[in-house]
């Protein structure tokens, strides 16, 4: 079979390995015929080159994983990820945003020409543009650990939501970032989904921390969950040479539902217009 993705061969690293999107995208990866280096708090089923156990919510761990991955990678994979509740705002932040960001500038010495990042955002980042003085005031801090954490206990109040903030984080760096990389000829693009089954969900909504009725606003007209072979599925095609000139592009996987914002079909109540 032609490898049309071109995948073959190459080393690939892959955060959030263990579960939804992130499984789903080292699944088919590996059926692709990648080296996957997936890495997880938690243990990884999927079948992988290697598996590297990290914690995103600290420097030293991804630093101590970093040095287990290859020196020439053609293509990232940032799937790790967490909600709120359970987690709190700032360590919403710290895993979502600063570690993947800390990973990612690590990384880009390693990757090869024509080479590939994606990231997950979410429809509850897409209105990033009220909020863009103070998401860039967050982007143009170091990437230290202590540094983010001392901000975001400064501007608690200003940032209540650590999910939806760490989601406009990730859509905002993609884009600022593209014309840097453009220049070593790798891309970066980030997608936004929306509401995905996950074990996460399901304890969420089952636990009634998020109401069921809270989350159905912001599926699309179709009623339906994503599945995260449906995100899965998106991430590989956009790291892969089929979208060799994509780049720098926040890309809504959520059958519509951005769309219906934009067309005034229903309620903006992520201030996505």
């Amino acid at each position: 079979m032609t490898d049309v993705l071109g995948y073959r061969g190459t080393n690939v690293v892959i955060t959030g390995a263990a579960s939804g999107m992130g499984q789903a995208a080292a699944r088919l990866l590996v059926d692709l015929g990648a080296k996957v280096y997936a890495l997880d708090i938690a243990e990884i089923s999927v079948p992988v080159a290697k598996a590297v156990a990290v914690d995103m919510r600290d420097g030293a761990s991804i630093d101590a994983a970093v040095a287990e991955l290859p020196q020439d990678i053609y293509a990232l994979f940032n799937c790790a990820g967490v909600p709120a509740p359970p987690f709190a705002a700032a360590d919403c932040v710290l895993i979502n945003f600063v570690g993947l960001r800390y990973l990612t500038e690590l990384l880009l010495p390693r990757m090869t020409d024509g080479g590939a990042i994606v990231s997950i955002a979410s429809t509850a980042g897409m209105g990033w543009k009220p909020n863009l003085a103070r998401v860039e005031e967050f982007l143009a801090l170091d990437s230290s650990y202590a540094t983010a954490h001392q901000w975001l206990e400064a501007n608690a109040e200003a940032v209540p939501d650590g999910y939806g903030f760490s989601k406009q984080c990730i859509i905002v760096y993609t884009m600022s970032k593209a014309r840097e990389l453009a220049q070593r000829n790798i891309r970066i693009n980030c997608i936004a989904p929306s509401p995905t089954e996950s074990n996460f969900m399901a304890q969420l909504t089952g636990k009634g921390q998020i109401p069921k009725e809270a989350v159905a606003l912001f599926l699309p007209s179709n009623g339906r969950y994503a599945s995260g072979a449906d995100m899965g599925n998106v991430l590989i095609l956009l790291n892969s040479k089929l979208a060799g000139f994509v780049s720098g592009h926040n890309l809504p996987v959520d059958s519509g539902y951005c769309a219906e914002v934009y067309m005034g079909q229903r309620d903006d109540l992520l201030g996505i217009g």
